[in-house]
């Protein structure tokens, strides 16, 4: 059996994002890396996590506090039994505007990593030089 754990010891302040957090992945004595990631976010009371885009879909699954979700020019309150989906490239931050933790579950799929990497996996397998090559041109001439 394994267990992950995201107690208040294992968290760890990522000042690029001004959150604390532990990414699920890697986790190599449990499970391959997958082509998404994950990880246990805290944003502390009184602070935004720093604004950013990126080119992965996202979910946050909020399970403890509330504050504010900012995505692109739109401000909605969130609190903890709730789910955002944020879709790429779309500048967004977490407020937390309350006096205890703010605490989510963030996933996120489908960026050029995540691709590339599923991409040079599966050419590895079936003995593909460039999994991204156009096919070649099969129609005859008369």
């Amino acid at each position: 059996m394994h267990i992950f754990t995201a107690h208040e010891d294992d968290m760890v302040f990522e000042e690029p994002y001004n959150v604390s957090g532990r990414r699920i992945f890697p986790w190599p004595e449990a499970v391959e890396e997958p082509n998404w990631g994950g990880a246990w976010v805290d944003v502390a009371p009184g602070a935004t996590s720093t604004p950013h885009d990126h080119d992965e879909n996202e979910m946050f699954f909020i399970v403890e506090g509330s504050g504010v979700m900012r995505i692109g020019a739109e401000t909605r309150r969130v609190r903890a039994g709730e789910t955002v989906f944020i879709t790429p490239l779309q500048d967004h931050d977490l407020t937390n505007d309350g006096d205890v933790r703010l605490r989510f579950v963030t996933i996120w799929w489908g960026g050029s990593d995540a691709v590339a990497r599923d991409r040079a996996k599966w050419a590895a397998e079936f003995g593909i030089s460039d999994p991204g090559a156009a096919p070649q041109d099969r129609s005859v001439d008369a």
